[in-house]
């Protein structure tokens, strides 16, 4: 607030505007001063430049100011402290070189004078802080809503993304070719199979609104997709999900595990002389979801875009601190997602 671009028009004002109420309080006659009206406006005038000016600086420096304070003292309070003595001596500084040398007073009446500017002086720095609190506030709540508006088009553009995977035409002929062929060697096989493949479109449609999910339902959601995809290559896909029952109760962003599962099954090879293994587990510390496949890269696939893991880093980037942490080594490849816990 302190750094808008008409800030000495508005200092103009409310110098403007002290010095009228000022005069109809009629406070100079009242303690006994005998100031020529020039000099108070000047003074007021000065005084109100000199403490915006004062927590305009302040205020461009609260950051490194705040690194050295710590965060349990929150900006604005920490700005309205410092602002205290900086008023103390940009008022009481400019009314005692008055009051001493270009107006000479009695000290009884310096002291007088003295008690006026700084109550004058203290009141506009409350004013502008609490100007100041009330922009910051309205700023915050407006950012928020943005970030809320972009975390529902990038959700949104995850989950559109995930059913239209679901629905491109390979994916639906791999998944009916393969229940096709269950039909005629084993029909209960064939519907739960069938089974299965409803339950994946019925999360994706279910929670295509959301911005987060339980992990446990990301997980059956997940064991879904593992049953198609363990039934349609056999023996060449190995997918092994251990998350503790404790940590099914944390959060995650909907889809992410499955955009990861389809991510190591577009990027490698899988056949049954080298099966893929896909593991889905929790860390030591059980403060993270793990996605690991093993490192088989396919010879002919184009260069990765990473859209899926930018999407996912951007989903998590809206609703929490900690990173999503992306290791590759010779063997493997990992991608570590934040448990959210979160209060329902």
């Amino acid at each position: 607030m302190f750094s808008i671009r008409l800030r000495y028009v508005y200092m103009l004002a409310l110098a403007a505007y002290t010095f009228v109420s000022v005069l109809l309080m009629e406070a100079l006659p009242y303690y006994g001063l005998p100031v020529e009206q020039s000099y108070t406006l000047v003074l007021f005038a000065l005084s109100v430049v000199l403490i915006w000016e004062g927590n305009r600086l302040i205020q461009q420096n609260l950051t490194n100011i705040s690194r050295v304070v710590g965060p349990r003292v929150h900006p604005l309070l920490l700005g309205f402290l410092l602002s205290l003595p900086l008023t103390l001596v940009v008022v009481g500084g400019p009314a005692l070189l008055l009051a001493r040398y270009l107006h000479p007073l009695p000290p009884a009446q310096v002291r007088l004078g003295m008690k006026l500017m700084l109550n004058v002086g203290f009141r506009i720095n409350l004013f502008l802080n609490i100007i100041n609190a009330a922009y910051f506030f309205m700023h915050e709540l407006r950012r928020s809503q943005v970030e809320a508006e972009e975390l529902k088009k990038i959700s949104s553009q995850a989950q559109f993304q995930s059913l239209k995977d679901q629905v491109n035409p390979h994916f639906l002929f791999n998944n009916l070719n393969v229940l096709s062929a269950l039909l005629y060697q084993d029909v209960n096989l064939a519907g739960e199979f069938l089974q299965q493949l409803s339950k994946v479109y019925r999360y994706v449609l279910q929670n295509q609104e959301k911005e987060v999910v339980k992990v446990a339902a990301e997980l059956e959601f997940m064991e879904s997709c593992a049953y198609l995809l363990r039934t349609r290559f056999r023996g060449s896909l190995r997918i092994e999900i251990t998350v503790p029952v404790a940590l099914r109760s944390c959060y995650t962003v909907p889809v992410a595990l499955q955009m990861l599962l389809e991510n190591a099954l577009k990027h490698n090879i899988s056949s049954r002389n080298r099966p893929l293994l896909i593991e889905v587990f929790a860390t030591p510390n059980h403060a993270q979801l793990v996605v690991r496949n093993t490192l088989q890269p396919k010879p002919t696939v184009p260069p990765s875009t990473n859209l899926g893991l930018e999407n996912i880093r951007r989903r998590y980037g809206f609703i929490s601190q900690q990173p999503v942490e992306v290791e590759r080594d010779a063997s493997s490849f990992t991608v570590r997602l934040p448990l959210l816990h979160l209060t329902p």
